[in-house]
């Protein structure tokens, strides 16, 4: 009974968060804004040492930095990656990936690059897929430089539900984008229309 409790407990904090994050992410209406807000609120809870959230342009093939965090402080950086094994599992998988120990092997087998320089301190890393309807368009990614099995299954939980949440307001903005697109493109047809008569 105290597991069933302290399962209950854990899962209200997390309909709470999630509840304050949906709340936020409904206000914005730029995409940005909302892997800062994500970000950040990340960083926050987890008291996380790093924060990574990486999209995916399965056009270019190419992988791009949205958010990142490190040692305390944000980087900013318009570098673009090629996909790597890591990417095509987790599109592939379309499921979170847990390393908590073995990370050197593991850098190695899914070919991922050394961002910032601290890729080789680390123990463990979660890769968590942001998903737009089927597909996986990106993941979030903790990496701990401290110990091995530092995530759990509720870290893993609450995460996954983060970027749900992240996938939604990102589609909600896409539609809200392409209506106005629709709409001003309607209108200039409509007043070129009138002009020619």
């Amino acid at each position: 009974t105290q597991r069933l409790l302290k399962e209950m407990e854990q899962r209200n904090v997390e309909l709470a968060i999630i509840n304050s994050v949906q709340q936020s992410l409904a206000s914005k209406l730029d995409m940005q804004a909302v892997y800062d807000l994500v970000g950040d609120k990340i960083c926050d809870l987890l008291n996380a040492q790093s924060v990574w959230i990486i999209t995916f342009d399965p056009a270019t093939r190419t992988r791009r930095v949205r958010y990142s965090f490190e040692d305390g402080q944000r980087y900013y950086t318009s570098e673009v990656f090629p996909y790597n094994k890591l990417t095509e599992h987790l599109i592939t998988t379309k499921k979170p990936l847990v390393i908590n120990q073995n990370f050197t092997e593991a850098i190695e087998s899914f070919e991922m690059v050394n961002i910032a320089g601290t890729q080789e301190q680390v123990k463990s890393i979660v890769y968590i897929p942001i998903m737009a309807g089927e597909d996986v368009n990106g993941f979030i990614s903790l990496p701990n430089t401290e110990r091995e099995n530092a995530f759990s299954e509720s870290d893993v939980n609450l995460l996954s539900t983060f970027a749900f949440a992240m996938s939604i307001a990102l589609e909600n903005i896409r539609l809200f984008d392409e209506t106005r697109r629709l709409f001003l493109e309607a209108q200039e047809a409509r007043m070129a229309a009138e002009q020619a008569n």
